[in-house]
């Protein structure tokens, strides 16, 4: 039989509600003997749950005598045999001493996902937050689907998702499934009906009411899930010009809890940096770099934005777990929800491209061999790095020394991430034990989707690289990558547009627990099983 035993939880809910033991019960006397009636009544459970069935205890700490919001909550939940256990409770909230623990024994998971998910249901919207917070951290086997992620407030957050962002033009529904008339239908449409975006101009006025343009432009200012507010990510992005395109990404990509580092090119036009350095302004954690590099193709300005972002984001925050570089005309194909689970589900390994293989070994020759016995290696410089990865970058002599050498070498944003990456015997956490070959079977380049020439492009190349056209949405669609290369603003436009649609709606359906994401697939990668820990 069923069987779920919350003592103090019931009692508290069912006589106090929002009002403190001391207040609900009566005067300190008859509050000591409650307490060592409930402690009876637990050591009865205890007694039970030993005796005669094989449930587990668990603690859950429920109440904080000096506030009068209903808190509990437990760090995390773990499937053992057939019972549910609780492990590591302690008190949510801002005062977190004077706990009042209880015991609760539970036979039955099902029926302790439920009562949860009703209290959620039927109380009030304090207690709604309390009870998701107690849902988010659940990792039961077979019940990952059917248990929400907590949410932060989702009732207040909702107003995040009050904007439309379909396009009003053409159906991206019919576009993602290859509806080729469609397709013709926005291909015709976008070459005769320009792109009207907001210019350098606007933003500059714009971003003088910070609060008005952060509501107009619908920027989500809430983590929305207790998980994504514990895994921050620091994103470093790189623009020369198209503020607009790059605003866009920004906001696709932005959460209250990550941090933001921005390089815009030294030759820049003024409104550029005027325009950029008014949407920063308004956001705590977004800043420029305190320099700009004129970036060239091919030399060391393209590495250096990346290496400044890196030791700014280190210095400015000790909690961000991973570091992702951008460039402004990129775009995620996962939402900020998904991109969490993926990076959890890495365990800290790296998300590195490497070759030897395949590598233009001519790059190296004048720069003679690398120090330290390192292995040069070739990849890209788009890179998803733990942070102890970043802490070898920018503090560690051997890195030090690695990145004077490949100074020498051509295209050195190539080399210097990929190698280190590559050679296990650095050391360094996260990196490749393996043979550095990238393999869309065994080691797939996940941080990163561009068209190189493997899939036809229904866009445009430029330098051999596919910019994406409405064509490539329905490959785009279904790609595992976590970020796709490159679009352009005013090529093929709904191109972009639909990507926009499609994680606005998929943030928006994740929140409503319409829509679930499984990370399975991203655990078993070799990259992910044969790291250095």
């Amino acid at each position: 039989m069923s069987v779920v035993l919350i003592y103090v939880t019931v009692v508290h809910y069912t006589l106090c509600g929002h009002t403190m033991w001391s207040k609900c019960i009566g005067d300190y006397y008859r509050s000591k003997f409650m307490v060592l009636g409930l402690i009876i009544i637990s050591l009865g459970a205890l007694f039970y749950s030993v005796v005669f069935t094989d449930s587990i205890l668990m603690q859950i700490s429920i109440f904080n005598k000096s506030s009068p919001q209903r808190t509990f909550y437990a760090n995390s939940f773990h499937l053992q045999g057939d019972h549910l256990e609780i492990i590591g409770s302690h008190l949510g909230g801002k005062d977190s001493g004077n706990t009042a623990d209880t015991l609760v024994v539970v036979e039955d998971i099902t029926s302790f996902v439920n009562f949860l998910k009703n209290l959620s249901n039927t109380t009030s919207d304090a207690s709604d937050k309390i009870v998701s917070r107690i849902l988010a951290d659940i990792h039961v086997s077979g019940y990952e689907k059917s248990v929400p992620d907590g949410y932060i407030n989702r009732k207040v957050d909702e107003q995040y998702f009050i904007q439309n962002r379909n396009v009003p033009e053409v159906s991206c529904r019919k576009i993602f499934d290859g509806n080729e008339t469609e397709l013709k239908i926005a291909k015709e449409i976008a070459n005769k009906i320009p792109k009207s975006t907001l210019t350098e101009s606007d933003y500059i006025q714009l971003t003088k009411e910070c609060d008005k343009f952060r509501k107009d432009r619908g920027y989500i200012m809430s983590p929305l899930t207790y998980m994504e507010e514990n895994f921050p990510i620091a994103f470093s992005l790189l623009l020369f010009k198209d503020v607009g395109q790059a605003e866009r990404l920004l906001r696709a990509v932005y959460r209250p809890q990550n941090l933001y580092c921005i390089h815009v090119d030294e030759k820049s036009h003024d409104d550029v940096k005027k325009a950029v350095h008014g949407i920063a302004s308004c956001f705590d954690n977004i800043f420029l770099t305190p320099r700009s590099f004129d970036v060239q193709w091919g030399t060391m300005t393209v590495l250096e934005p990346e290496l400044l972002c890196m030791n700014e984001l280190w210095e400015k925050s000790k909690k961000w777990k991973y570091f992702i570089n951008l460039t402004g005309q990129e775009f995620p194909l996962k939402t900020n929800y998904e991109i969490v689970q993926i990076l959890q589900a890495y365990d800290g390994a790296n998300d590195v491209g490497g070759t030897i293989k395949s590598a233009n070994t001519d790059r190296w020759q004048n720069a003679g061999p690398p120090p330290h016995n390192i292995t040069a290696t070739k990849g890209a410089v788009h890179v998803i790095v733990n942070r102890d990865f970043v802490d070898y970058v920018i503090h560690n002599p051997i890195a030090q020394d690695f990145l004077n050498w490949t100074r020498f070498v051509g295209v050195p944003d190539e080399t210097f991430f990929s190698s280190l990456n590559h050679n296990p015997q650095l050391g360094i956490r996260g990196s490749y034990k393996g043979v550095p070959e990238t393999d869309s079977i065994l080691k797939p380049f996940l941080a990163r989707f561009k068209n190189w020439g493997e899939w036809p492009c229904h866009g445009m190349r430029v330098r051999l690289i596919c910019v994406f056209g409405v064509g490539d949405i329905p490959l785009l669609y279904s790609r595992p990558e976590i970020f796709a290369n490159k679009f352009y603003w005013n090529f093929e436009h709904f191109a972009l547009d639909c990507m926009e649609e499609l994680m606005y709606n998929r943030t928006r359906d994740e929140f409503l627990g319409k829509l679930t994401f499984d990370p399975t697939f991203y655990r078993n990668f070799e990259f992910v099983r044969n790291k250095i820990s």
